[in-house]
């Protein structure tokens, strides 16, 4: 290949990523990885969660930012006034490529759901993550990675069983990480498929049936696989356990330490501790 023609293969396409967290900027950062010029939207005041996730070193980048983030642009809008919705209407008229994982009925809410910005862009593809099928009696419940590993089967194949509860455990992203990629591959196909049909298309990807596809063989034959022992990985949940439903909430296993805390790690970087006098009754 000469030099003139090795180029990235999504070079000028441009994608509008309002996307959060990790399942839907995975999938984003593999097209800016693929040569893709990519726009992160984050909210105002705060950006994403993730970057307050990680913070090792005072006064530097988020390490959980940074690694679902890189090679992208970043832009901080109010989609809820006048003037941030312009401006996100003006970058998705442009756009080869919207993606979205907010949560489910949010985006139409907000006027950015598939037929508006179809009607305003018939050429864009546009990309929707959830936690649940369409159709499905979950549809409206949000979901993170331990909603879609346990959803979806992966939950149950690593780890040890704990408590009287029998709560399995979880270990890889296979609910966020993997989601995206399957997204990816839904846009890379719809790309392609605009090559020949002129026109956009909507790419719709559950993060339960990304982990049901990795978990096929197990599930298909009715098998209980082994576990493989206790993995504890850096923001990887090593345990799960009952508490109060409230959707989108995650709490991952408590520590307890020598001073006899217990740690829970909460999203959005923050850290609550209880005396176990306080906590256990």
């Amino acid at each position: 290949m000469t030099e003139e023609n090795n180029y990235a293969p999504l070079k000028g396409i441009k994608v509008v990523d309002w996307t959060q967290v990790q399942s839907g900027p995975s999938c984003t950062q593999l097209l800016a990885w693929l040569g893709a010029d990519v726009i992160k939207i984050e909210r105002t005041n705060t950006g994403d969660p993730t970057r307050n996730e990680l913070l090792d070193i005072q006064d530097s980048w988020s390490l959980y930012y940074l690694q679902l983030n890189a090679n992208k642009k970043s832009l901080t809008l109010n989609i809820k006034t006048d003037e941030g919705k312009k401006i996100m209407y003006d970058l998705i008229k442009k756009a080869d490529v919207f993606v979205e994982n907010i949560a489910p009925g949010s985006a139409e809410r907000n006027g950015f759901g598939w037929k508006k910005l179809h009607a305003m862009n018939p050429k864009l593809i546009y990309a929707s993550l959830k936690g649940f099928n369409e159709g499905s009696r979950f549809e409206d419940v949000k979901a993170f990675e331990p909603v879609a590993q346990s959803a979806g089967g992966g939950a149950s194949a690593t780890g040890w069983n704990e408590g009287k509860a029998n709560v399995p455990t979880q270990s890889t992203a296979l609910g966020d990480s993997n989601s995206g990629m399957h997204l990816t591959i839904g846009i890379l196909a719809a790309l392609l498929q605009r090559e020949h049909t002129g026109e956009g298309a909507f790419v719709y990807q559950s993060m339960q049936d990304a982990v049901l596809n990795l978990c096929r063989i197990k599930l298909s034959v009715g098998l209980t696989r082994l576990k493989v022992g206790k993995l504890i990985l850096t923001l990887m949940f090593t345990s799960l356990f009952k508490t109060a439903t409230r959707a989108g909430q995650q709490l991952p296993t408590p520590w307890v330490t020598q001073n006899g805390l217990l740690i829970l790690a909460l999203m959005a970087g923050k850290i609550a501790n209880y005396t176990r006098k306080k906590f256990i009754h």
